[in-house]
């Protein structure tokens, strides 16, 4: 019911500060318990609560990786120009988010999203199976209650090579002026990104086609 959904949430690293090395973090929000009833279906698909990009990223990642949810960080290691001393970023502590059958399984599902009839079909990236979901959200008032009329953030999370996950990328655009769906223009510009990023890396292509020789 209700309590494992926002464990589960809390699982995923939602309503809680992530520890990464950069200042202001927000933790985001997430609803105290008891729930209404129309916050079950509400909260399964998005809306209800806040997240930040990086939380979303590192939901991901879990996913991606196995189910664990790892602490982000962004300065991996600091050299002091007077001693050469390298100071190195020690790992925060890891907890396991899903089981490594669930996340193998979640990898399936999202790969499904990019295939022939998915909604992410446009996040395809030439020579390479794609996981990944679409998003469409509607801006939160700024002031009182309610959303933004015709205000949007349009994504597309996702990893790549699905069956064996090197980056996971998270595409959003704010308040986009042509078309607010994810599938739209996050998805497309995901697959530019990452398209980039496997062969900046030198991630061998799983699908050898005219585009990839």
């Amino acid at each position: 019911g209700e309590k494992l959904w926002k464990q589960s949430l809390s699982d995923f690293g939602f309503g809680q500060k992530s520890g990464v090395d950069l200042p202001g973090e927000a933790k985001g929000i997430t609803i105290p318990l008891p729930w209404r009833d129309h916050l079950i279906a509400n909260i399964s698909f998005g809306q209800g609560i806040t997240a930040s990009p990086l939380q979303i990223a590192n939901a991901y990642a879990a996913i991606a990786n196995g189910g664990t949810l790892n602490q982000p960080y962004i300065v991996e290691s600091v050299t002091d120009v007077e001693s050469n001393e390298i100071t190195t970023h020690v790992a925060g502590e890891s907890k396991r988010a899903v089981s490594a059958e669930t996340a193998a399984q979640m990898r399936l599902m999202l790969a499904g999203v990019t295939q022939d009839k998915g909604t992410g079909i446009a996040a395809r990236v030439p020579g390479f199976i794609v996981g990944g979901k679409t998003g469409t959200a509607q801006k939160v008032k700024s002031v009182w209650r309610g959303y933004e009329a015709g205000a949007y953030i349009a994504s597309f999370a996702g990893f790549i090579p699905a069956n064996d996950p090197q980056l996971v990328i998270f595409v959003a655009l704010d308040h986009p002026k042509k078309g607010y769906y994810g599938a739209q223009n996050a998805a497309p510009l995901f697959s530019r990104i990452a398209s980039y990023a496997v062969r900046s890396e030198g991630v061998t292509p799983e699908i050898l086609t005219e585009k990839t020789i």
